[in-house]
């Protein structure tokens, strides 16, 4: 197609001048190659660990390199266009060539790497049991080499299995050539809170969850959890619910190896999250509105999604919990929507999307 028969004049004041901006126009996508959802088997949405919705290029794009026009005298070219919007659609930052020209006019070349994103950690400072955050100790790696456990009980377990807590840390200890290919866990204990003891890593097993969000909790408020494909070598199994109940083969599994199945309704953010607290019987944080850090709801880095959940989360703590009164927010696209919802449902109120596309938006309801 040509340049007049798309419009690409307008992409540049009407649609930001950046090439993931093209991915949500419905009609200048098709310079990209178009975009479209794609509805993926059971099988392979848990193999992926994303959901079965997903969207993907529907065509070869309709030219191979792309230029954006940063400055007047700094581009950033996209060598393969294919590649970069497929990255892009995976929530992936794609490799570019930055251009620009010096004071002296010559043309200086430079590529630029995807980066890997921070997460950015703020630990409450009243407590690991409030805030839900705990500060790592250092762990003796010659224990991990010759194959000690950290700890002599199991964390959070009752007295009624201390039996099986023994069996478990000496099967892990068994294990101890391969906590050390492993990274070194956090073992994380706020002095005072709980002894030596209590201390052991939790190796999970996830059934239809999402393990790029679980990955996401853990991480974000510093879990003693590790995520395991081992059936074998895991203390609990997190599922999702109707999977559970369809699935009679891993009821009888984890009756066999004497599992735990923790069930959620749906693989979300604060789903994961209290799950998880409740595996290693943590208390939920005195005050539910205290949310640190909006990366852990952000499923990228870019403005609009923080501005987005800024907004939900100034909805909801100065309107609709204090004044009682529902809240109509700003159109977002679904993705946005989406992470506004788990955003809502970490304070244990109600949400809905009305109206039509691009005018579709969130009313949240009070309790």
């Amino acid at each position: 197609r040509t340049i007049a028969e798309r419009g690409v004049q307008l992409v540049g004041t009407a649609h930001g001048n950046q090439l993931a901006n093209l991915i949500k126009n419905p009609t200048l996508s098709d310079l990209v190659g178009g975009i479209q959802s794609v509805t993926l088997g059971d099988e392979e949405a848990r193999r992926r660990g994303t959901q079965k919705s997903i969207l993907e290029r529907k065509a070869p794009p309709t030219f191979n390199i792309a230029v954006e026009m940063l400055e007047r005298y700094r581009w950033i070219v996209h060598q393969d266009v294919s590649e970069t919007i497929d990255g892009l659609l995976r929530g992936r930052e794609p490799a570019y060539q930055i251009r620009a020209v010096n004071e002296e006019g010559q043309v200086t070349i430079a590529e630029e790497q995807p980066r890997q994103p921070e997460i950015v950690r703020n630990p409450g400072a009243r407590g690991w049991r409030v805030s839900g955050r705990m500060e790592p100790l250092p762990i003796d790696r010659s224990l991990v080499r010759n194959g000690v456990d950290l700890s002599t009980g199991n964390y959070g377990s009752s007295g009624s299995n201390s039996e099986s807590s023994i069996s478990r840390s000496e099967s892990r200890a068994d294990r101890g050539d391969r906590l050390e290919e492993k990274p070194v866990p956090r073992a994380i204990i706020n002095a005072g809170a709980i002894t030596d003891k209590d201390t052991d890593v939790v190796y999970v097993y996830l059934y239809a969850v999402s393990r790029q969000q679980s990955e996401q909790v853990i991480d974000m408020l510093r879990l003693p959890v590790i995520l395991t494909k081992d059936l074998d070598s895991a203390d609990m199994v997190l599922a999702l619910r109707s999977q559970v109940r369809s699935h009679s083969k891993l009821r009888h599994l984890a009756e066999t190896h004497s599992l735990p199945i923790h069930m959620i309704k749906s693989s979300t953010i604060p789903q994961i999250t209290r799950a998880l607290r409740r595996m290693l019987q943590i208390d939920e944080p005195a005050d539910i509105s205290a949310i640190n850090d909006l990366n852990l709801f952000a499923y990228g880095d870019s403005e609009d999604e923080m501005e987005a959940l800024e907004e939900a989360r100034l909805a909801v703590e100065q309107i609709v919990i204090p004044k009682s009164q529902p809240v109509e927010l700003l159109p977002r696209s679904s993705t946005i929507r989406r992470m506004q919802h788990e955003l809502v449902e970490h304070y244990h109120l109600k949400s809905t999307s009305f109206g039509t596309e691009p005018n579709r938006r969130l009313r949240i309801f009070p309790d």
